[in-house]
């Protein structure tokens, strides 16, 4: 009768096989806990001509959106209110008429919360607003409306 052995290679593969299942097993909490929905104002926010207004909104649940991509548009993605991206103010892709009158409030971004200070509200930023996070593995938006 042969003595029991291992082989070099099936312990080799033993452990590859280990190290591959604890891996996925990390990527799939990894990618389950990263899911996030995006909650805004549950009803429209209002202010008057000349005004300054603060349109909010938050991840839930909560965390970071430091290294994530804050957009606030209009009616069509490309239609840039505000953009923050790669831990700064985007400008150069905003939409003229908002210019020199948007403020991104980072104050609560380590905690998901973000705010967005429009000045000098004019009758032609009335309408509907989209708060659109993108991190590296999900997006989600909120609208509301002003």
């Amino acid at each position: 009768m042969r003595p029991f052995s291992v082989s070099k290679s099936s312990v080799g593969s033993s452990s590859l096989l280990g190290y591959t299942i604890i891996f996925i097993s990390l990527l799939v909490h990894k990618l389950d806990s990263v899911h996030f929905s995006v909650i805004g104002p549950d009803r429209p926010i209002t202010a008057s001509v000349g005004d300054e207004v603060r349109l909010a909104c938050r991840l839930s649940p909560r965390m970071s959106a430091e290294n994530m991509e804050v957009r606030w548009y209009r009616a069509q993605f490309s239609s840039v209110v505000h953009l923050y991206r790669e831990g700064k103010d985007q400008y150069p892709e905003q939409m003229s008429e908002y210019r020199g009158r948007t403020e991104f409030l980072k104050e609560g971004l380590a905690d998901g919360r973000v705010a967005l200070r429009i000045g000098n509200i004019r009758l032609s930023d009335s309408g509907l607003y989209a708060c659109f996070f993108r991190s590296e593995f999900s997006c989600q938006e909120a609208a509301l409306e002003l």
